[in-house]
């Protein structure tokens, strides 16, 4: 059930939390995780006067190509040890699905501890993130970008640059999130210790920014956002300037990053390619209606145990979408769909894979891949 939004039932939550995940510190004065609490729904389950089963989901919006949809970012999935595997976590999936497309969500996302887990709910990988691992010797091997210039500063100093920056990059993509004040706030207060810097062109146009932070003997880079190549080349000699005080540095980006292009020797790189968050779609005809697609298409959606007024033939056609009674020209379960509505999965994977089957030759990939650019967790 959704729980109430009291002092009581607080206490509840955070206790459930604080076990659950091993919280150090308690969370109820805590205004980091309140700042994430005071804008999410939570759904739980009680044993007598005990919570013993809790999900949280916060409502997001993200970007989908030109459009927008809300999206709810799902956390904080928890339960006490004796009250695990008795399926009431899936009643609590069930119910908080139906609420999320009673209230307009197209989409949901959420990082999971077992991919498994979460199939069953219909949700399935769709971003990645490309792990780097530089030797600060590499470095020696990169050429300096000498024009333009790198500003240092506080959030506060370079918040209004980078927000900016970070909205631009936005159209095109595909699951980014469209981040409010209160995220940012959020994220800046849960992360006290990172560096901010902005990178300008000679124009002294703000085209990049880099957010970071210094552990020991590596240089972890938090964030890395650029609006051309000469904003990744110009924050890179930035980089570069550390290294004598560091052995390494890290980075975990988006899959289509290309760094090791901007290194002489890239053979001095370890680079990996991870899963990272899981999607599942709420609201089928939202996603079709903002998908760019070039053509005219029949998506059936064979399956969908949670969502069940997803099921069926939907037609695609220049921005609009409706109901049909005959067979998909693409067919699958919400699952499939959902790794390649929101993911990179192309439709020609896709049916190599057996995910989706084809009833009709289309002209092409009929179905466009956005760029994502997810740092964010919930």
């Amino acid at each position: 059930m959704k729980l109430a939004r009291d002092q009581a039932t607080l206490a509840k939550i955070t206790a459930l939390i604080e076990y659950a995940f091993q919280k150090k510190q308690p969370l109820k004065t805590d205004p980091v995780f309140l700042a994430r609490y005071e804008h999410a729904d939570a759904y739980g389950a009680y044993q007598a006067d005990e919570l013993t089963n809790l999900i949280m989901a916060n409502q997001f919006t993200i970007q989908y190509f030109s459009k927008s949809l809300k999206m709810a970012g799902v956390g904080y999935v928890a339960s006490y040890p004796e009250y695990r595997g008795q399926g009431t976590i899936a009643k609590l999936m069930d119910e908080l699905l139906h609420d999320l497309y009673e209230n307009g969500v197209a989409v949901s996302q959420l990082a999971p501890f077992s991919e498994a887990f979460y199939r069953q709910f219909g949700y399935e990988n769709t971003s990645q993130k490309k792990n780097y691992q530089i030797p600060a010797s590499a470095f020696a091997h990169f050429k300096s970008e000498r024009q333009g210039f790198v500003k240092r500063g506080t959030w506060r100093q370079l918040e209004k640059p980078i927000k900016a920056i970070y909205q631009n990059l936005l159209p095109g993509q595909v699951g980014t999130l469209i981040r409010e004040d209160w995220w940012w706030e959020r994220l800046a207060a849960y992360y006290p210790d990172r560096f901010y810097a902005v990178a300008f062109d000679d124009e002294k146009r703000a085209v990049g920014y880099l957010i970071y932070r210094m552990q020991g003997a590596t240089l972890v880079l938090d964030e890395l956002a650029y609006q051309n190549d000469f904003a990744v080349r110009k924050l890179l000699t930035y980089v570069k300037a550390h290294t004598s005080s560091f052995e390494e540095v890290v980075y975990s980006g988006p899959a289509q990053v290309l760094l090791e292009n901007y290194f002489g020797e890239q053979q001095e790189l370890a680079i990996t390619l991870r899963p990272y968050m899981m999607s599942r779609i709420i609201d089928i005809k939202q996603v079709l209606q903002a998908l760019p697609l070039q053509q005219k298409v029949i998506v059936e959606v064979t399956e969908d145990k949670q969502c069940p007024w997803n099921v069926g033939s939907w037609l695609v056609d220049q921005r609009t979408c409706q109901k049909v009674k005959c067979a998909g020209d693409v067919q699958g379960s919400i699952q499939s769909l959902s790794e390649l509505l929101l993911g990179g999965l192309t439709l020609a994977e896709a049916v190599f894979l057996g995910k989706v089957k084809v009833t009709k030759q289309f002209a092409g990939d009929s179905f466009p891949k956005g760029q994502q650019s997810f740092y964010d967790y919930f």
